[in-house]
């Protein structure tokens, strides 16, 4: 578990531990894998601690319940008609890493009241997404409720509470583009022993499987016991998730291409939204004209409207967590699940709806679309939907050197790494300033904290300059001609960045010269593709 120390006056975070790792390994069967040869694992979701105010910590009032543990959960069953709860104290090491900022909401916190809300599971296998979307909205009001009087009934105890937040908006407005959610409700359920954390990274219930969703009450209740993880794990050789992703984000070695999944699936979110401001104060009516349809537009001003229509429920609706026994054990009921579920679903969000993929050289290539247009042409046969469009990586930015350094594997594009097998020690001076080693291997990216002996590549610079490179809003090239990035080892790797870690694609005449060129040679060697699935 990493730890912080408050921020100093200068505003220079102190490190006290050098590691990153996460309280829980990646999800799905490879869980239990150790890695003897020091090979690059599968990524996980990284979490980093709030950063603490400088100032005394208030003292804490604990209540000790009344009531035991089940006694308690009971009550709170009666009092809301949750569809499950858990109990789990605060000093529990599945949320070590998050008990400053748990504090910080709340500073007499003791203990974690986790609740379960489930979903109609046909509304959301349905093919049509609003019905998805509402009953989605509809399960998180009805928690919002549940929420409310679990507190009341507390206060009925003596004690006190309240709720964190259960999904968008979250911090977005001070801590973009870092972990901007207080409490991961995810690790609640799973250390309270509800479920576990799928492949999919969907908290996956032992009775509703992915069909619910989670809520958080912190009080300052003190029980004598609570709950532990469960021994069970549905997400073992179905992989489902993985065959109806239609961005390709699952992967089915524990990997989890997070850029993929929220770009597509939030596009009318967040991304589309810096997208659209982005394009609109950068770019010419014609290029504007050719990077925005009026389908998306007007699907991004529904969102804005009313309420973000997510575009894909396909590693909920697909998988089978909740039939887990009879799925695996009756030939019957697993035909019908893959012929009534998962081939209709998958279908529908691969081959008929507007694919949003990451704009990298492969996906050009993929799709045959050159520089200077973003999207594959319209088909007059065809819907209006059934396109894929490019939509840049870069937009989605990180505000310091820190969070850039620890999202550098979510920014890596693995299918663009084919071969490459190397280490990079980066070297940052003046603010944000600090060294961090990267290592890359059998398409997989891991960053950590300090040194390394004989890296095949060394970056010196201010870490303020790489984070406006990161940014796009300096250049590489001229930052080397200039002296203020060096360059050490092999120069020929540091040239693949700007494929592992997309930077907006030059769009003038060479580039466009270059693209035909190696788009004869594909043609000459069939390799254009025909398939709508895209590449993540």
């Amino acid at each position: 578990m990493t730890q912080y120390k408050p921020e100093s006056p200068a505003g220079v975070r102190r490190r006290a531990h050098t590691d990153w790792s996460f309280p829980f390994p990646p999800p799905g069967k490879r869980r239990a894998r150790a890695d003897a040869n020091g090979a690059v694992p599968p990524r996980t979701a990284y979490r980093w601690p709030f950063r603490p105010l400088d100032t005394e910590a208030l003292p804490a009032r604990g209540v000790p319940s009344p009531i035991g543990r089940e006694a308690f959960k009971r009550g709170v069953r009666d009092a809301t008609e949750c569809d499950d709860v858990g109990v789990i104290s605060l000093d529990d090491p599945a949320i070590a890493h998050e008990v400053e900022e748990v504090r910080y909401v709340y500073p007499h916190a003791r203990s974690l009241v986790v609740l379960i809300a489930e979903e109609n599971k046909p509304a959301m296998q349905s093919r049509y997404l609003p019905t998805a979307n509402h009953e989605l909205y509809t399960c998180e009001e009805r928690l919002f409720e549940i929420g409310r009087r679990t507190v009341k009934y507390i206060n009925t105890l003596g004690g006190e509470g309240l709720t964190t937040t259960v999904g968008w908006p979250q911090e977005v407005s001070r801590r973009w583009a870092d972990k901007i959610w207080p409490l991961s409700h995810k690790l609640v359920a799973h250390a309270a022993g509800l479920g576990v954390i799928g492949l999919s990274r969907n908290f996956l219930h032992r009775k509703f499987g992915a069909y619910c969703l989670i809520d958080t009450v912190v009080t300052n209740l003190e029980f004598e016991e609570f709950d532990t993880p469960v021994d069970w794990n549905p997400c073992l050789e179905c992989n489902l998730c993985v065959a109806s992703c239609p961005t390709e984000a699952i992967k089915a070695d524990g990997d989890f291409d997070f850029f993929a999944c929220y770009n597509h699936t939030y596009r009318d979110s967040i991304p589309g939204f810096l997208d659209l401001v982005r394009d609109l104060g950068e770019a010419k009516p014609r290029k504007f004209d050719k990077r925005w349809s009026d389908v998306e537009i007007a699907a991004l001003w529904q969102s804005l409207a009313f309420k973000v229509e997510y575009r894909c429920f396909n590693c909920v609706a697909t998988c089978p967590a909740e039939i887990h026994d009879s799925f695996h054990g009756d030939r019957g009921t697993r035909r019908r699940y893959l012929d009534e579920t998962l081939k209709p679903l998958t279908y529908t969000r691969t081959h008929e709806e507007e694919q949003f993929v990451i704009d990298t050289p492969s996906a050009r290539e993929r799709y045959d679309i050159p520089p200077g247009e973003w999207r594959t042409p319209l088909d007059p046969a065809a819907p209006a939907s059934q396109t894929v469009r490019l939509v840049s990586l870069q937009r989605i930015r990180t505000q310091d050197v820190d969070p850039m350094m620890r999202n550098m594997p979510q920014y890596f594009r693995s299918y663009e790494a084919a071969g490459l097998d190397f280490t990079t020690q980066f070297d940052f001076g003046g603010p944000g300033g600090g060294q961090w080693v990267m290592r890359i291997q059998n398409k997989r990216c891991a960053v950590q904290p300090g040194t390394t002996p004989d890296p095949d590549l060394t970056i010196r610079c201010p870490g303020t300059l790489f984070l406006g490179i990161h940014q796009g809003t300096k250049s590489a090239p001229w930052a080397m001609v200039t002296g203020r990035l060096k360059v050490t080892g092999d120069r020929r790797l540091f040239l693949q960045f700007p494929r592992l870690f997309p930077t907006e694609p030059a769009s003038g005449l060479l580039a466009r010269a270059r693209f035909a060129l190696r788009r004869w040679h594909r043609r000459r060697s069939g390799r254009i593709a025909s398939s709508k699935r895209p590449a993540a």
